[in-house]
């Protein structure tokens, strides 16, 4: 029964992931997802601004992790995940600054509306 040991396969067992990285990619995934509804409910700028904070704050840390654990030779994956979840979270919290700045735009613009509407003086015949 001495039969050959046959060596380990390179990425046949499954490698630790670093804690937050895929957090981290949900978060921004979300927070992008749902920036398009929020020019119709403008309080979804208040949930996909902090979803989008949430996201590059844990990818950073991910990739902290990632890099500690580079140095002690013990490696741990995830590093894409978390760099999606940073550029995503990024993209989010600009996407939504923007939006959001042009429907406060809008809402002004609305509300002062019948100052100018009454601002000229209609002709007498």
């Amino acid at each position: 029964m001495g039969g050959q040991q046959f060596p380990m396969v390179p990425g046949g067992m499954p490698g630790t992931q670093a804690p937050g990285a895929t957090a981290s990619l949900v978060c921004g995934i979300v927070s992008v997802a749902i920036l398009p509804f929020a020019c119709f409910c403008g309080f979804l700028e208040l949930v996909s601004i902090p979803l989008g904070i949430v996201a590059a704050v844990l990818g950073f840390r991910a990739r902290r992790r990632i890099a500690e654990s580079m140095s002690t030779g013990n490696p741990i994956g995830g590093s894409g995940k978390a760099l999606a979840g940073i550029i995503t979270g990024f993209i989010a919290i600009g996407l939504g600054v923007i939006v959001g700045g042009f429907l406060l735009l809008v809402l002004v613009g609305v509300s002062t509306l019948p100052r100018f509407i009454n601002a000229f003086p209609t002709p007498t015949p």
